[in-house]
């Protein structure tokens, strides 16, 4: 899909909240926090539309002088944004964030998730630390890399849909593929408490749909229960994760082995109906270098070749369906260790970071842009309750934003 510039009007949001006493913080610091309330201000919860966010985001790129162009999702009401800063039709180095977040439905919050609440530190809101944070930070330094006399582009990108099937950086990295001209590096602003991660397992996520006969449980020998041969699924993926410890190790993980994990099953009508239908969500998260399809493919056949003859034995209704999800690419860091070594003196961490939570920056890595991934914030506090993020680490974040523009134009930093 073609990316079109359109020009946005000006969307206000109105701050009801109390302003925090930050007189003891720098221009910029103050400025970050500012745009922080606006962006969490909006709902941008995956199932919901981003596109407020998007042309409250390219009004103030495009203030700044920025080429911004708005890719319009492949579902309603969700865009992705591509903006450009600096000498046009170079490669430069990418700033990538998604304007998602995850619902809060549920979860006790002690104060409103959309209305930024400062307390003791941290400033508390859905998205503070995963990732709007990060996105803050980088529109609060529009006018120093406006300023900046610079060797490339910085470009400026925000996804939509990452907390669910990742589907915006997919329909971004098609163009970006395509383009006559794609990023010499990305650094993508996931929180990882400002140190350069060059490596995140793959996140791949599966239903499992078995249908089974239903007749009266006094009659079972006669039905086959979907939840029963649920059951023997989840043992067998289970099952699995002693031989994933004994087949691969990398040591730079906090768990250094592929994983399988169950997440949800659901099925059955009634305690005296053999089950027609259940369904199972699992995950496999895999080590740079392997693949979850692999994991699938196996239990694939286990369930063709174990399960399944014994059930349409009774009924040739049955059936075991195993349909993707989602399935993000792992970042390998043999892809990606010079841009790492470039980055890595800029920020206050000497060792590279492994991390296991999913990223997109695998999906940019595939199509031949070097990623890394690098951010303020906590991930351990992402998707929580009172979610939240220190004003310390945003002041870090801009400090090493500004330690990344004053090497560009010093020509020490080299991303090719």
């Amino acid at each position: 899909m073609a990316l079109a510039a359109t020009r946005r009007a000006t969307l206000t949001v109105m701050d009801t909240g109390a302003r925090s006493s930050l007189n003891h913080q720098t221009e910029p610091l103050r400025q970050t926090i500012e745009l922080l309330r606006r962006l969490v201000a909006f709902d941008t919860t995956s199932s919901n539309s981003n596109q407020a966010l998007i042309d409250w985001a390219a009004q103030r790129l495009e203030d700044h002088r920025a080429e911004v162009f708005v890719q319009h999702g492949d579902e309603p009401g969700k865009a992705n944004l591509f903006a450009t800063v600096g000498p046009a039709g170079r490669p430069g180095l990418m700033l990538s964030g998604h304007s998602d977040v995850v619902p809060v439905t549920g979860q006790a919050w002690s104060s409103d998730p959309f209305k930024l609440t400062e307390r003791d530190g941290r400033l508390v809101a859905r998205g503070s630390a995963d990732m709007k944070g990060y996105i803050a930070c980088v529109l609060a330094m529009l006018p120093r890399i406006a300023g900046a006399r610079l060797p490339f582009p910085i470009h400026v990108a925000l996804s939509y849909n990452e907390e669910s099937d990742m589907g915006g950086m997919r329909v971004l990295a098609r163009h970006l593929a395509a383009a006559p001209v794609r990023p010499l590096g990305c650094i993508i602003g996931e929180p990882t408490s400002m140190r350069v991660v060059v490596a995140n397992k793959g996140a791949a996520i599966y239903r499992i749909r078995v249908r089974g006969f239903s007749v009266h449980s006094s009659l079972r020998d006669q039905g086959v229960s979907a939840v029963e041969m649920a059951a023997e699924i989840v043992t067998r993926i289970n099952a699995m994760q002693p031989r994933l410890n004994a087949a691969a190790r990398h040591d730079g993980f906090e768990f250094p082995h592929t994983s399988v994990h169950v997440g949800m099953i659901r099925g059955g009508t009634a305690h005296n109906i053999t089950a027609r239908d259940c369904e199972v969500t699992f995950e496999v998260r895999a080590l740079p270098g392997t693949r979850a399809g692999d994991v699938v493919d196996e239990l694939r056949g286990w369930c063709e070749h174990t399960l399944l003859p014994s059930m349409r034995a009774i009924s040739p209704e049955c059936a075991i369906d195993i349909v993707e999800i989602l399935d993000a690419p792992a970042l390998d860091e043999r892809g990606n260790v010079y841009l790492g070594h470039a980055i890595q003196p800029l920020c206050r961490h000497s060792v590279f970071g492994r991390v296991s939570f999913g990223t997109e920056a695998g999906l940019l890595q595939d199509i031949g842009v070097p990623t890394i991934v690098c951010g303020p914030g906590d991930i351990r506090v992402a998707h929580q309750p009172d979610e939240s993020i220190e004003i310390a680490q945003l002041g870090e974040c801009l400090d090493f934003l500004d330690r990344l523009l004053a090497a560009a134009e010093a020509g020490t930093l080299k991303l090719s």
